[in-house]
């Protein structure tokens, strides 16, 4: 029997949505419904370890906020979620981005170095954190090499704004500039200027000295994710540990375990790559030995600061599959032992967005809005046994006799898994059961009792939940 686990926590589609509840069926269900199709089925025993508890941080979840869209709705669109870890202003966005401009209105600059207000100010930014009790990862632009320039915007935020986020971090994958050292001003197409890992992380040393004038304390989050995903990942995290580690409190990966896949890719082909060596999992376990190999003293947290499907994608409505994966993602994050997993991104045409350039809620959005409004802290294993692969599941709550939630995922295109919940859910405990597929256009609900079935069919590419 093949035997796999649903990595750590995720509270997916949590017991108080309902079918009438307002967020079932409104537009982020972009993907039409199709016709069921009957699959061959494998049983599989479930069997939780309550010996293995894993705890998940407080404001483990989060999102990458953008500075190119308006505040009104993506601020309202994360508030609807339990996604209270946001970094500001967002992906490569932070490199070519100047709060400081026009007395804190904000300039955007494009490659040819001609500038655009920007939608979000800093201030937009901050009185919306504040609101609604967000941990703020800042990032600084970076691509630039101006330390100096970090001194200003670090003194901004916390002097003229009042705020200090929950890290500083310095731009945003820096194996992708190609205008290093250029004002923004200067930048033009055809510039190839892209720093070493040793030039970054020297740079990182400068700016880590000019923060440290105006704010001797806030967290340092250093390697902004390489650009190029685990290729090459080691040996950037060993440049920035060796130069910085006793400075830094954490540092940042991006993980897009599919790649570059196109987003019609085929579910078969996107689950294949949770499994592999780009998956969170494999990645992690190479950097935390990194971090050893630079700095056997330090302690370093690993932060997945941008996580998504695959990386190149834009456009096209996303097709349901990559709601389960990115469900595994998060179990994946919780089960690896990074602090906190932001998704990409709060609004754009990245088919991952919660929300379309236009303001519209996306398929996956759906996933997060109905995660519980206070993420779950505490969860145990639960072994699979099956012939089948890609399938998981996990248990939340003090312990096996007192489960608040049990999440399975098929993540299997060949075979519906049937289950049977009695070893999950002690007998006499009510709730409900909460089921999603690529057959329903929206999570159905089901009552449940302690005179409920047990039994329970998971076809593929689908999630189950129970909650008490």
């Amino acid at each position: 029997m093949a035997r796999s686990r649903f990595g750590r926590a995720i509270a997916v589609l949590v017991a108080a949505i309902v079918v009438s509840s307002a967020v079932i069926g409104i537009a982020y269900y972009l993907s039409p419904a199709t016709a069921p199709v009957t699959y061959p089925s494998l049983a599989a025993n479930l069997t939780v370890n309550n010996a293995t508890t894993y705890s998940v941080g407080t404001g483990f979840l989060g999102v990458n906020l953008r500075a190119d869209f308006p505040m009104g709705a993506q601020g309202s669109a994360v508030t609807a979620t339990p996604a209270r870890l946001v970094r500001w202003p967002g992906g490569a966005l932070a490199d070519r981005f100047d709060p400081l401009a026009l007395n804190g209105t904000g300039l955007i600059y494009g490659t040819g170095g001609s500038p655009s207000p920007a939608p979000t100010t800093a201030a937009d930014f901050v009185r919306w954190c504040e609101s609604a009790g967000c941990r703020a990862i800042v990032t600084i632009p970076g691509e630039v090499d101006q330390p100096s320039y970090a001194q200003r915007e670090v003194s901004y935020f916390e002097s003229t704004l009042g705020f200090r986020p929950a890290y500083w971090e310095v731009g945003n994958e820096p194996a992708l500039w190609p205008h290093w050292g250029y004002p923004w001003t200067d930048w033009q197409p055809g510039q190839n200027s892209t720093p070493s890992p040793l030039q970054y992380a020297q740079e990182l040393a400068a700016y880590i000295s000019a923060i440290r004038t105006v704010d001797p304390l806030t967290p340092i989050l250093g390697l902004p994710g390489t650009g190029t995903g685990g290729i090459g990942e080691t040996s950037w995290i060993e440049a920035t540990v060796a130069v910085n580690g006793p400075n830094l409190s954490a540092l940042a990966i991006h993980v897009y375990p599919a790649g570059t896949y196109s987003v019609s890719a085929s579910a078969a082909d996107l689950f294949t790559s949770l499994a592999d060596s780009d998956s969170l999992l494999a990645r992690v376990a190479a950097d935390e030995n990194a971090i050893r190999l630079a700095c056997s003293s330090c302690r370093i947290a690993i932060l997945a600061d941008e996580v998504g499907v695959e990386s190149s994608a834009t456009g096209a409505p996303v097709s349901f599959p990559w709601v389960p994966f990115e469900a595994v993602e998060i179990a994946q994050g919780v089960e690896s032992g990074v602090t906190g997993m932001l998704f990409w991104t709060s609004q754009g045409s990245y088919p991952g967005s919660w929300l379309s350039g236009s303001g519209s809620p996306q398929l996956t959005y759906g996933l997060f809005e109905t995660l519980p409004s206070t993420f779950p802290t505490v969860a145990h294993a639960i072994t699979v046994g099956t012939a089948a692969s890609g399938v998981y599941a996990i248990q939340f709550g003090p312990d096996a006799l007192h489960p608040s939630l049990v999440v399975l995922v098929n993540a299997n295109v060949t075979y519906t898994i049937d289950v049977n919940l009695s070893s999950v859910v002690p007998p006499g405990l009510s709730g409900s059961v909460l089921t999603w597929s690529n057959s329903t256009a929206f999570p159905v609900s089901h009552s449940w009792n302690p005179a409920s079935t047990a039994e329970w069919s998971l076809p593929p590419d689908s999630l189950l939940e129970w909650v008490a």
